[in-house]
Parts: C-alpha cells; structure tokens; sequence
C-alpha cells in the first residue's frame, strides 16, 4: 500500500465551496436549551426567568429572583427516510450530548433610584445539531454522475487534464485548482479515471458510460459538528415593570461532511461498469452578533421585544475527494482505476452575514396556576450575503432569488401544582425558500415536567421535529432529488441550583 501523503493548497476562490443548501444549514438557528425552554416550544420572549430564555429576549436576566446557575444534558435520535425512484431507505441515529450551560447574578439596589436590579449573565448552548446521517438508493432510469464531470469539463482540453512523464496526480490536481479552480478538478478526476473521453472534432469530453435501461445509485451523506452560541448578559430592572437587556453573542462552528455516491449496474453494453465517487468537506469559523429586548409587565400580561443582528461568520473550509471507477474493453479485460490525489485543499477564508431576526412575544400569567406565552419570530434569509462579493456573485444572486423572509411561531403553556409544574409546547417553523417544493414548513411539539426541591430545580423535556424537503445529489448535472423526511426526537434534563 502506498503511503499517504497530505499536501496543503491554496486556492483563489474562482468558486464557492459551498452550495445554497449547505449556506443554509450555515446561517439557520435551531437552538436546544434548557428542558423547560424545550418543553414550552422555546416561548420565552416575554417571560424571562430561564437560562436559554437571555438567548432569546436578553431582558430575560433581569426577570430573575435570585442568582442561578445550571446545565443541561441532551439525547437526540435522528429518523430519516428518503425515497428515490419509487426506492426507501431507512437509517437512525443517536447522540447523547451536553447542550447547555449558564449563570445568572443578581444585584439588587437597596437604596433609591429607578434601577431596582442589574443583572448579569452568562449562558452557552447548542445553537445548531449538524449530526445527521442518511442514504439516498434507487434505479435512476434518467442521469449518471457522468453529467456531472462533464459539465465541469466544458472549456478543457486534453493538454489540461494530462498527467506528463515529470508529473504525478497530485501534482497536476493540485495545480488545476490553484490555477483553474473547482471544476477543472472534477474534470480531471473524470479523465484521469477513463470515465469520459475527448473528442478531437467536437473539442468536447465525451462519457464512456452507457445507461440507456437506467444504473443504480446508491448515496450516503455523514454529517457531524456542532454551532455553539456564547451569550455575553446584562439586565436592568427599571422601576417596577420594565426591563432591558442586551447580549454579545459568540459562536464557535464546526461542521463536516463526507459523502460517498456509488453506480452499478450499468447497460450491457457500456465500458463503465462502477463508479464510487467521494468527497469530504469541513467548515470551521467564528461568528459574533449583538442582541437588545425590552419586557414589559401589565398586571397579569407580559409583553416583550427582542433584535438579534446578523452574525458575522469569519469561515474557512477543507475539501477532499477521490474517484473509482471500474472498466472492461472489447477484449473482456476489466480495468479498476483509483485517483486518489490525497490532496486537502484548503480555501481562503471568506465571511457570512447571516439574515437578523425580530422576535415580538405575549404571554399571559394566572396566578400561581401556570402560564400561557406565545413568540413570533421574523427572519428574511435572502438577507444572507457572503462575501468577499466578488467572488460569491452566483451563490449571492441564488440566495436573493430564492429565499424568503419566515415568520416563525412559538407557543407554550405551563401549570404549576405546587412545586411540580407541567408543561407543553409548539413550534411552527417556515421554511426559508420561495418554492415550496424544495422544503415544507415543519413543527414540534413538545411536553415536559419540572420539580422543586427547595432550591434546586429539575426538570425533563421530550421534543418531536418533523421535516420533510427534497435533497439534491449534485449541484450540477446529477441534480436529481430524493425526498427526505426526518423525525428528530430530543430528550432533555436540565438541573438548576439557585444561591
């Protein structure tokens, strides 16, 4: 076996590493905070009083009595199910995690003054899951890969894409992209595996592979990493019923996927027999956005207000990939040509600035029975820009034809029974694109419980999210779809400790 070597490239950003589902993912918060914030649908814009709840309305620290400060462990279970070609394929998933941590203090003025209280706090959380594992399997009667890899070949010629006798692949992959960009790369990969060809009279690549009764496809996506939210808290209580707030927000993001596409079974007659395509991509970065809110109490209603700014991303991303592709000639003899360039490259770093949000909540306090709260969450996603602009022109322009501004709902309900409380909720979530067929709104529901052990809080939560959007395999040529619904259940218990 051949021993491994790993060369690091710099690439001019002529294309974005990214396509609009990935930015997407990127820039879409679907935070999992404490079991009581869970349990109640997240709607805690108007009440306060809960760790997660300063993620949401940063006013919400200064609603608290006392100083707190807890933790929140996580078990979440993915459910996905996708169907291709009238073909289903079933795979779960399980990951058990610490989500959520944070602390309140509480100064109290004991003296004159409009201030009755300044608070401070701090809480982290999970601001988005990427674990997510799924495969896509069916006979594709329409498209090969091999579309794919051509119209990445379109202005190449042979000369560009050869291996000469002083050259190695790595050496000729790494120069294609440090001078053609990502599509000379994938050009290359294609020629170097004998799936496509040239044409000296058309000046064109041709495929090898025949399809004409269909191939089966098998896809497999693996994704892992984690969006984790700082909030950075100071509260003040003004006079009896107002309060305000403001956070600064950190974000620490990781995310990596690998995906592995494979073809069998083609015509009898076609020289490629196999294809197994894969390719790896990692994204890491830091963001930070600032967050101001306001709540107000008028006897038994509460009200709240609360403007989140655009995070801006400083990201950078890694790709790798390789090629196999199995052959047999006139004469019956098979061929299995491997390109593995064993190259990381590695793009420059390039920034987000994802869309603000607007998050305007009622809520409604019976007494000592329980509570009823509702928030209503506005966010214009074709607001997303990345930049520098000059070099993400095509993804910015799709953003802004294709994305939509989502109001998203929240509502939530609570009884105490002395020192155990119930709880519910509901989240409605729009989906961010114009076309509706590309993804459908989705919801959870939410229920939970919670007990006082005089000072000391526990409380459980189970969630059900549902969602259902289509999933492309290839940005370009193999855009075919799978449909993918997923079920994303999540179990939380969160302990607090006042002092």
């Amino acid at each position: 076996m051949l021993k491994k070597t790993l060369l690091l490239i710099l690439f001019s950003f002529t294309v974005q590493s990214q396509n609009l589902s990935e930015i997407l993912n990127l820039t879409t918060d679907i935070p999992n905070g404490t079991a009581r914030f869970e349990s109640m649908g997240g709607a805690f814009g108007a009440l306060g009083g809960d760790l997660s709840a300063i993620n949401t309305n940063p006013a919400g620290s200064a609603v608290f009595i006392d100083n707190q400060y807890g933790f929140t462990l996580s078990s979440e279970k993915k459910e996905n199910k996708t169907i291709f070609f009238n073909s289903s394929v079933d795979e779960n998933d399980n990951k058990f995690s610490f989500n959520q941590g944070g602390a309140v203090w509480i100064l109290k003025n004991s003296g004159g003054g409009n201030i009755n209280k300044i608070s401070f706090g701090f809480n982290a959380q999970t601001n988005n899951s990427y674990k997510n594992n799924f495969e896509i399997s069916g006979r594709n009667t329409k498209n090969s890969i091999d579309t794919f890899f051509l119209n990445n070949s379109v202005g190449l010629n042979v000369s560009d894409l050869s291996v000469g006798s002083n050259e190695s692949i790595s050496g000729v992959y790494r120069y294609l992209g440090e001078n053609y960009g990502y599509s000379a790369q994938q050009a290359f990969l294609a020629y170097q595996s004998y799936l496509i060809n040239y044409d000296e009279i058309s000046k064109s690549f041709f495929s090898l592979a025949n399809y004409e009764n269909g191939v089966d496809q098998r896809y497999i996506s693996e994704t892992k990493g984690v969006n984790t939210k700082y909030n950075i808290n100071i509260g003040i209580q003004f006079k009896e019923n107002f309060y305000f707030g403001m956070n600064i927000n950190t974000h620490d993001l990781y995310i990596q996927n690998w995906t592995g596409h494979n073809e069998t079974n083609f015509s009898e007659n076609s020289a490629i027999t196999k294809i197994n395509f894969e390719n790896q991509i990692t994204t890491q970065g830091e963001g930070l956005s600032l967050q101001f809110g306001g709540i107000a109490k008028l006897k038994s209603f509460r009200f709240g207000i609360s403007y989140q700014s655009p995070t801006w991303y400083t990201l950078r991303d890694e790709t790798w990939q390789s090629i196999d592709v199995k052959s047999i000639d006139l004469d019956g003899i098979t061929y299995q040509d491997i390109v593995n360039p064993n190259v990381l490259n590695i793009y420059p770093d390039y920034k987000i600035n994802t869309p603000s949000s607007l998050t305007t909540s009622a809520a409604v306090v019976i007494g000592k029975f329980g509570i009823l709260s509702m928030d209503l969450v506005s966010k214009d996603y074709s607001k997303s820009k990345l930049r520098p602009k000059r070099d993400f022109t095509s993804i910015n322009s799709e953003i802004s034809s294709k994305l939509t501004n989502t109001i998203d709902l929240r509502i939530g309900g609570e009884i105490r029974l002395e020192k155990l409380s119930l709880r519910a909720g509901y989240t409605k979530l729009e989906s961010p694109y114009k076309d509706s067929l590309t993804m459908t709104d989705s919801n959870s529901t939410s229920f939970g419980f919670g007990y006082d052990f005089d000072g000391i809080l526990l409380s459980f939560s189970h969630k059900i999210l549902k969602s259902n959007k289509n999933h492309s395999l290839f940005d370009s040529g193999l855009t075919d779809s799978a449909e993918l619904m997923t079920k994303h259940s999540l179990s939380n218990i969160s302990l607090i400790f006042k002092f």
